[in-house]
C-alpha cells in the first residue's frame, strides 16, 4: 500500500504529542473505548472498508455511509480522536499516481499522465502575433492536443467538479481553452496568483500561479485565441459586505467575458464566466478567520456559504464546477470532499468521509494531501451537522461541543508544530507583484 509522505521530524512530534494528552474532563476518555488504544475504532472502520469494497463491486454508491450518531461517536468520542482520523486518512486508497514529482523535496506537480490528462481541443493554436497558423494541405487545419493537468470528479451527489493546477505562463492558454472546451461557467480559485513566492525555498517560477484574469472593469487579457474581459470585479468580506481595502478583502468575485477570436473560423457567441477567487487559504494550512472573534470552524464554513451563495445557486445544474489551488490536490480536495460530505449531510443525513476522499483519488489521484486535512474535513461536517441539527447538543453522554472543540484543539496544535503560529493567524504579505506573467492585456 502507497503512503503518504509526512513532513521531516513528523513521528517524533506525533508520539511526544500522544504522551501528552489532555481531556476537558478525565472522565471522558472512558465511556466503553479503551483508554490507552483505538482498538475498537479500528474494527469499526476495517468492517466498514470490507463493506465500502464488497457494495462498490456491485456498483451501489451509498456504501459504508454511516448515521450521523455512529460516525460522530466512533470519531470523536474516543481517547485519541486525531490519533484515530489519522489511522483512518493512512487506510484510504490513495488512487493510482497519475502524476510524477519532481523531486523529494518539491511536492509540486510536472507531468500530466493519467485519465483525462490529454484532451483533443478543438481549437486552433495561433503561432505567432500576426495570425499565422499551421497548415498541412490547403483548407485544411492541423489541431493541437494539448496537456491540461487536469481531471473530471463526479457526479457526486448531483454535481460534477473539474480539479485543476493553477494556471502558469506555459499552461494558461491551455487552462482557457479547457474552460471553452468544458463550457465552464463557474471557476473558483482557492489560492490566489503568485502566492508562490511566500515559500523562497520551492519557489519556482514557471510553476506559479498567475494573474491570469482581469480585475479592472472594462481591462482586457488575451490569451490566443481568447479575448477575457471583466465586467466587474468587487472585493468582499462575506456576501453582503463589501470590503474597502485589499488587506480587508477575504474574497474576490469577479465575472468575466470570453470571447473566442479566430481569423479562420467564424466568431463565436460570448459566454460569461463568474469567477471566485478565496485569498485566505495559505497553502497547507486552514482558512484563516478574518476577526478577532472568528474561529477557525466559522471560517470554513463562511467559505463554503459565501461560494454557494456567490457561485452556486445561480450555476445550472448540468455545468461543473472548475476548482483549483496551486497543484489542485490539497486544498481542491479538501473543497471537493467538504462540499460533497455537505450535500449528503443535507440530502441523506448520513455521513462517508473515507468514501468521498476515495472516490475523488480514482480520479484525481493523492487529493487530500496530509491528516490534518482529512481531519479538518472531519470537523467541517461536524460542525455543520451540529449546525443543521442534525447532530444533537449531547450524544451518548457527550457533549457533541466539547469533543469537536478537543479535536480543533489537537490540529491547532498540530499545525503550530509545522508552521510557524504567526503564520496560523495572519493573512501573509506577498510581495510586490512583478509585470513578469503573459504579456496581452490592454
Amino acid at each position: 500500500m502507497n503512503r503518504q509522505r509526512l513532513p521531516p521530524h513528523y513521528q517524533q512530534q506525533q508520539q511526544l504529542q500522544n504522551n501528552h494528552v489532555q481531556f476537558p474532563n478525565p472522565n471522558q476518555a472512558k465511556g466503553g473505548f479503551h483508554e490507552n488504544s483505538n482498538r475498537l475504532i479500528r474494527c469499526v472502520k476495517d468492517r466498514e472498508k470490507t463493506l465500502r469494497k464488497k457494495l462498490d463491486s456491485k456498483k451501489l454508491t451509498s456504501i459504508a455511509d454511516l448515521k450521523v450518531d455512529r460516525w460522530f461517536l466512533t470519531r470523536f468520542s474516543i481517547g485519541t480522536p486525531y490519533t484515530g482520523l489519522q489511522e483512518e486518512f493512512a487506510s484510504l486508497e490513495t488512487g493510482v499516481s497519475q502524476w510524477t514529482q519532481a523531486s523529494r523535496v518539491n511536492s509540486y506537480i510536472t507531468t500530466p499522465l493519467g485519465i483525462n490528462a490529454y484532451r483533443q481541443l478543438k481549437v486552433v493554436r495561433i503561432l505567432s502575433p500576426n495570425h499565422t497558423i499551421k497548415i498541412e494541405e490547403e483548407n485544411r487545419l492541423v489541431y493541437h492536443e494539448f496537456q491540461i493537468n487536469a481531471q473530471k470528479i463526479g457526479p457526486l451527489f448531483g454535481r460534477e467538479y473539474i480539479a485543476s493546477e493553477g494556471p502558469t505562463t506555459s499552461s494558461v492558454y491551455d487552462f482557457w481553452t479547457l474552460v471553452w472546451q468544458e463550457d465552464i461557467g463557474r471557476v473558483l480559485s482557492v489560492n490566489f496568483p503568485y502566492e508562490e513566492r511566500l515559500y523562497p525555498s520551492v519557489y519556482d517560477q514557471a510553476k506559479e500561479t498567475i494573474q491570469y484574469w482581469p480585475i479592472v472593469a472594462g481591462e482586457t487579457m488575451i490569451f490566443k485565441p481568447f479575448h477575457i474581459t471583466c465586467i466587474e470585479s468587487t472585493m468582499k468580506v462575506a456576501p453582503f459586505v463589501e470590503a474597502v481595502t485589499p488587506r480587508e478583502m477575504v474574497y474576490r468575485v469577479t465575472r468575466l467575458r470570453l470571447f473566442y477570436q479566430n481569423p479562420v473560423f467564424p466568431d463565436q457567441p460570448t459566454r460569461d464566466v463568474l469567477h471566485f477567487c478565496y485569498y485566505r487559504w495559505p497553502d497547507g494550512r486552514l482558512p484563516i478567520p478574518w476577526s478577532n472573534s472568528d474561529r477557525y470552524s466559522e471560517a470554513g464554513l463562511s467559505l463554503f456559504d459565501a461560494v454557494n451563495f456567490e457561485l452556486i445557486v445561480t450555476m445550472p445544474p448540468e455545468q461543473s464546477l472548475l476548482v483549483h489551488c496551486h497543484a489542485g490536490l490539497g486544498r481542491t480536495g479538501v473543497f471537493i470532499a467538504v462540499d460533497v460530505a455537505i450535500r449528503q449531510l443535507e440530502q441523506m443525513q448520513t455521513v462517508g468521509i473515507a468514501r468521498i476522499v476515495e472516490k475523488v483519488r480514482e480520479t484525481r489521484a493523492r487529493s487530500v494531501m496530509n491528516p490534518w486535512q482529512y481531519t479538518y474535513i472531519n470537523l467541517l461536517v461536524a460542525e455543520k451537522a451540529l449546525q443543521l441539527g442534525i447532530l444533537p447538543p449531547n450524544i451518548g453522554g457527550y457533549s457533541s461541543r466539547v469533543l469537536i472543540d478537543r479535536v480543533w484543539q489537537e490540529i491547532n496544535d498540530e499545525l503550530n508544530r509545522q508552521f510557524s503560529p504567526a503564520q496560523m493567524v495572519a493573512l501573509p504579505t506577498l510581495p510586490k507583484q512583478q509585470e513578469d506573467g503573459p504579456s496581452g492585456s490592454k
